[in-house]
């Protein structure tokens, strides 16, 4: 799955993935010069996942590792008033 930061906002705001198998989020930070990550959080807001930041343009791939089913945040730990999503393990 693909996430693109792009101006200081996810373009995607949903993602699904499969429940207990790891998987691969392709970032695409598109904003210049801007520092971005994306981190998962779960429903209680505890980073279960928490990736490298990079500093755009750049495409970097994050490995996740399994997810129970459920539903999850994919946030930027830089930017987490603007750049909030949710993820669905199923």
């Amino acid at each position: 799955m693909t996430v693109t930061a792009q101006n200081v906002v996810f373009v995607e705001e949903t993602l699904q993935a499969p429940a207990d198998t790891a998987f691969q989020i392709q970032f695409a930070n598109q904003d210049s010069g801007v520092p971005h990550d994306v981190d998962i959080r779960d429903s209680s807001g505890a980073t279960i996942d928490d990736n490298e930041v990079v500093i755009g343009p750049v495409d970097v791939a994050y490995d996740v590792p399994a997810l129970a089913a459920g539903e999850y945040q994919f946030i930027c730990s830089v930017h987490p008033q603007t750049m909030v999503g949710t993820l669905t393990a199923q």
